[in-house]
């Protein structure tokens, strides 16, 4: 009684205009659009389809206020991994307010700026925290916390892994 995988098209499931965003590797990624340009959507399909094509990657995702999350992040990416069949694979939690991919213990990790020296601390089980979105960045106000993050994903250790530091920003 073994289970039967399940085929899933990225380019169908994202939808069009998204392709050269979904393949940049550049270390700041922006993107700027209206409610209904699916940026967040995208990203809450990509951020679980990375950590699961890239076994030693983690993802920070941001917001301005920690308790912004539930509601938006954390939502897209729960839907994120509903569109890709493989909910089943994740534990989502929300104290810490966590996703976990069950076969290796990579996370993504939502988290406020509100207090973004506690952010530089961060650590995971597995990896390296490589990947950071930060949702509605127009909102981030401080500039010098900003820079301290970017430099925190900058790394040896994350070239060793075969991986990339990306920090992508999304705004209307």
């Amino acid at each position: 009684m073994g289970g039967s995988a399940v085929t899933v098209s990225i380019k169908k499931t994202v939808g069009g205009g998204y392709d050269e965003f979904w393949r940049d590797k550049h270390f700041f990624r922006v993107c700027k659009g209206g409610r209904a340009s699916k940026k967040s959507t995208t990203m809450g399909i990509e951020c679980p389809y990375r950590i699961m094509k890239y076994p030693k990657s983690n993802i920070l995702v941001l917001r301005q206020t920690a308790n912004t999350h539930e509601t938006s992040t954390f939502a897209e990416i729960k839907k994120g991994c509903e569109r890709l069949k493989v909910l089943h694979l994740w534990k989502f939690s929300n104290n810490p307010c966590e996703a976990t991919y069950k076969p290796t213990g990579q996370k993504i990790i939502f988290r406020g700026f509100d207090d973004p020296y506690k952010l530089t601390s961060l650590n995971v089980p597995n990896g390296v925290i490589c990947w950071i979105w930060i949702e509605e960045a127009y909102e981030v106000d401080d500039q010098n916390a900003f820079l301290t993050l970017c430099e925190g994903i900058r790394g040896k250790e994350i070239e060793e892994y075969g991986l990339w530091p990306q920090v992508t920003l999304t705004y209307n």
